[in-house]
C-alpha cells in the first residue's frame, strides 16, 4: 500500500503535533467466560479511544496498550495506560486501552498452568479487540483507523500477553499443560467476540514484558520494540524466574527477545536500562518521556513505510510460505481481506485473489527467496 508521504512529514507519528485529545469510554468490543467467588460468568469488555483533537485524517495507524497489574489488579484507566495513549494519540495515533480478563485463581493458587492461562486470557482479549476495530472499520469507520496498520503492546503483564499474541501462534507451540484449555476455548484466536475477522497485527510494544520461550519466534516474524531495566525482579531482563504471587516460573525477557529478533534478522529495536528496576516510567516522567520517544521512532518507522511488495502480504520484506499460508487463509476467507493483503496479493491484475496468485506467489518465492522492498 503506498502511504501519503506528505502524512508522515512535520513530525507525525513520533513528535506531539496535536495539543488536545479526544477519549471515547466505555466501548463495548467483546465478552468471554471468565471466573470468580461464585463460579463462571460472562464478562463483559470494555475499550477507551483517544484520538487526535482536530485531526482530519482518514486511515491512521492505531496502537492497543494492555495494563499491568499481575494478571489480578490494574485497569485500562491506569494512570501509565492514560499517559501512553493520550502521547500516542497526541502524534496522531488513534490509541485504544482495553479490558482483559483477570486471574482471581492465581491468588489462592498460583500454578504454572494458571499463569499460562491467565496470559492466555490476555491474548484472547486483545485479539477479540483487534477484530472488533477491523469489524468497525469495515462497517461504521467510526474511528478513521487503517487495518493494515495496527500496533499492540502493554505494561508489564499487559506487555506479555501482547508479545505472546505476536509469538505464541501455533497450536503446536503450547505446552502440554495448556492444550486441553485452547481446545476448549477457542485455540489460540479465543472466543472474545467479533468472529470472522482477523486479528493478526503488525508490531509490539514492549514495555518489561516476556515471551514463554523464544523458540516460538521465528523468521520475518512481527517487528518488537522493547524496554527493560537490568535490575528488573519482577519480570525477568533475560533468561530468568518471573515472579508471580510467590510461583517462579521459567520465562524469557526482553534482552532474549532481542538477541533472538536479531539472530534471524528481524525487525527489533531494543532500550537497556542499566541498573533500572521494573517499570520505571510508572513513577518517572523523564522514564516515561525515553519511553514514548524510543517506542514511537520504532513504530513510526513501521506507519510510514511508503511502498509495498507484491506478494508481502504481512509487510516483513521478505516473500516466504508465511505469505503463501495468509493468501490462501484469505482465498478461504475472503471476509480476512484487507485492502493491503488485495493489492499486495493480487498478482495477475485480476482484482480477485484465487489459485492464480497462489502459484505466481509460489513462483516469485522459489525464485527469489530473499527479495527485499526496494
Amino acid at each position: 500500500m503506498m502511504f501519503a508521504q506528505q502524512e508522515c512529514d512535520n513530525g507525525r507519528y513520533n513528535t506531539e503535533i496535536f495539543s488536545n485529545v479526544n477519549v471515547t469510554s466505555e466501548i463495548f468490543y467483546g465478552s468471554n467466560t471468565n471466573s470468580d467467588f461464585f463460579g463462571d460468568v460472562e464478562e463483559d469488555l470494555y475499550l477507551d479511544i483517544y484520538e487526535p483533537d482536530g485531526d482530519n485524517l482518514d486511515n491512521r495507524p492505531l496502537v492497543i496498550f494492555l495494563f499491568g497489574g499481575a494478571y489480578i489488579g490494574g485497569s485500562r484507566t491506569s494512570p501509565d495506560i492514560v499517559e501512553l495513549c493520550t502521547r500516542y494519540a497526541k502524534m496522531g495515533y488513534v490509541a485504544a486501552a482495553i479490558d482483559y480478563r483477570l486471574t482471581l485463581d492465581l491468588v489462592w493458587l498460583s500454578t504454572e498452568a494458571n499463569a499460562y492461562k491467565a496470559a492466555a486470557k490476555g491474548v484472547h482479549d486483545l485479539k477479540g479487540a483487534i477484530r472488533y476495530f477491523r469489524m468497525n472499520d469495515e462497517l461504521y469507520d467510526d474511528y478513521n483507523i487503517d487495518s493494515d496498520r495496527i500496533y499492540a503492546g502493554g505494561v508489564s503483564a499487559g506487555a506479555i500477553s501482547a508479545v505472546n499474541a505476536a509469538y505464541l501462534n501455533l497450536e503446536s507451540e503450547l505446552p502440554s499443560f495448556l492444550e486441553d484449555y485452547f481446545e476448549d476455548n477457542g485455540g489460540t484466536e479465543g472466543n472474545s467476540g467479533n468472529p470472522g475477522y482477523a486479528s493478526e497485527f503488525h508490531g509490539v510494544i514492549n514495555l518489561c514484558g516476556a515471551v514463554g520461550h523464544t523458540d516460538w519466534i521465528i523468521e520475518n516474524d512481527i517487528p518488537i520494540v522493547s524496554l527493560h531495566g537490568t535490575e528488573d525482579e519482577v519480570v525477568p531482563y533475560g533468561d530468568g524466574m518471573i515472579t508471580l504471587l510467590g510461583l517462579n516460573m521459567n520465562v524469557m525477557g526482553s534482552y532474549s527477545i532481542h538477541n533472538r529478533m536479531v539472530a534471524l534478522g528481524n525487525n527489533s529495536a531494543f532500550l537497556s536500562w542499566d541498573g533500572v528496576d521494573h517499570t520505571p516510567f510508572v513513577s518517572s516522567a523523564a522514564f516515561m518521556d525515553e519511553t514514548v520517544e524510543f517506542s514511537a521512532n520504532f513504530i513510526h518507522d513501521l506507519a510510514c513505510a511508503t511502498s509495498f511488495m507484491l506478494g508481502d502480504l504481512n509487510i516483513d520484506s521478505t516473500l516466504n510460505i508465511l505469505d503463501v499460508i495468509l493468501l490462501v487463509n484469505v482465498i478461504l476467507d475472503p471476509s480476512q481481506a484487507s485492502d493491503q493483503i488485495m493489492e499486495a496479493g493480487d498478482l495477475n491484475g485480476d482484482a480477485t485473489l484465487n489459485v492464480l496468485d497462489i502459484i505466481s506467489l509460489v513462483n516469485m518465492i522459489l525464485s527469489s527467496p530473499l527479495r527485499n522492498i526496494p
